[in-house]
């Protein structure tokens, strides 16, 4: 919830004054958190909540959203942000099976999965480079969560759009 109000405050604080002209200060605070919580992916508060508990416009609260929205970059598009929700998936399967002393990376035959991030796989699941006969060290934990971190801040920048990510990690 902490990643929807410091969203929904970024959002506000650069494009509220507009949404607060155009709709009022309680429909631009609500639309700037209708807006967040569809950008962080935990689903947007059905607009008869608004009407009941703030007494206001739920039309007014989609018309600030829109007018935030406006000033502020668009989210990837989902298949993007789904590709990048499955490498990381993979990313930490990886990583458990590494923290866990497992050689192998994760069983992920056939599935989309095992797609998602191949050369983690590869490298996780084969020490052996069978074309020199040379040895590689596999996996270092340190280095997979170091991945991870960074297919973390991939994601949310996708899902928040560059501006609104940029704003974010400025607070």
């Amino acid at each position: 919830m902490d990643a929807v109000v410091d969203v929904a405050r970024a959002a506000f604080d650069h494009a509220g004054e507009l949404a607060t002209l155009e709709c009022g200060h309680t429909a631009a605070v609500l639309g700037a958190v209708r807006l967040a919580a569809r950008r962080t992916g935990v689903g947007e508060p059905a607009p008869e909540r608004f009407a009941e508990s703030f007494d206001v416009d739920p039309e007014r609260v989609a018309v600030a959203d829109e007018v935030l929205a406006t000033y502020l970059s668009p989210p990837a598009d989902r298949d993007e942000i789904r590709s990048l929700r499955r490498t990381l998936v993979v990313a930490r399967e990886v990583r458990a099976a590494v923290e866990r002393g497992r050689n192998a990376g994760p069983e992920l035959p056939g599935s989309h999965l095992a797609d998602a991030a191949p050369f983690l796989l590869a490298r996780a699941s084969s020490h052996l480079d069978s074309r020199t006969d040379r040895e590689y060290p596999g996996l270092e934990t340190a280095a997979l969560r170091d991945h991870i971190e960074r297919l973390e801040a991939d994601l949310e920048l996708a899902r928040l759009g560059t501006k609104l990510y940029t704003l974010v990690a400025e607070d």
